[in-house]
This record gives structure tokens, C-alpha cells and sequence, in this order.
């Protein structure tokens, strides 16, 4: 029995390692904001969050702070954004709206949004925000 654990508390420690190096399977790691995966789940999460506001302006991202993803039952990404407002009013036909340059108006959103593309299934799960 000692010499099963000789070989097995080796193994389980070469495991451990390689796994906190390389990343744990399902665990979250960085996205590419190059992939269009990634920049069609960010820009569903801002269309969701402009439709759950009462403000007469549509809201953007300014900056990306953060973005990371995690495979689930489907993909779950993460985003950190800082939000803007816009000049463009809600219901309008402008597709690009500038946000505005003061930074007294920005403040810092984390979306979450899982995507299941195989049954064509998206949902907004987080919608966080705060000055």
C-alpha cells in the first residue's frame, strides 16, 4: 500500500502543476476581442442593457477593460467595460454613435453572457454596473 502512494502522490502533484500553468479546463481564461464570438456576445450584452434602461440615449462601450470566457455548457463570456452615453436617442436608425469624451460620464459595467450557438441560444446572465 505505501509503495501505491509513492508512485500516486508524484503523479498528483505533476498534475496539480501542469493544470495551475496551463489553466484548468473550464476554468476562465483571457479573450481575444479579435475573435467575433467574442465581439458579437459583448455587443448582445450592451444591446440587452440599453433595452433594460429608462435613459433616452443609448448607452456604448468606451473602453474594455477586461474580457474572458469560460467554457461551460456553451461558452460564458465576461466582460469588464467601462459605458458611455451617447448622443444618439433610443429607437433611432443611427447604427454609430460616438461616445462622449468626458470621463465624468462613464462608469463601470461587468456583463456576462452565456451562448450556446448550437441551439442559437444567447442570454445576458449579469448585468452589473456601478459609478
Amino acid at each position: 500500500m505505501l509503495t501505491i502512494w509513492k508512485i500516486v502522490v508524484p503523479l498528483l502533484a505533476m498534475a496539480f502543476t501542469v493544470a495551475s500553468v496551463s489553466g484548468m479546463p473550464g476554468g476562465v481564461m483571457d479573450a481575444n476581442m479579435n475573435d467575433q464570438a467574442t465581439r458579437d456576445a459583448l455587443q448582445f450584452a450592451v444591446v440587452e442593457y440599453n433595452k433594460g434602461t429608462n435613459d433616452l440615449y443609448v448607452r456604448q462601450v468606451a473602453k474594455v477593460i477586461k474580457a474572458q470566457q469560460q467554457v461551460v455548457a456553451g461558452m460564458k463570456y465576461i466582460f469588464t467595460v467601462q459605458m458611455a452615453r451617447t448622443p444618439c436617442r433610443k429607437g433611432g436608425v443611427v447604427k454609430d454613435c460616438a461616445v462622449h469624451k468626458d470621463p465624468t460620464a462613464a462608469y463601470q459595467c461587468t456583463f456576462e453572457v452565456w451562448s450556446r450557438p448550437w441551439l442559437n441560444a444567447i442570454q445576458l446572465t449579469k448585468n452589473e454596473c456601478k459609478p
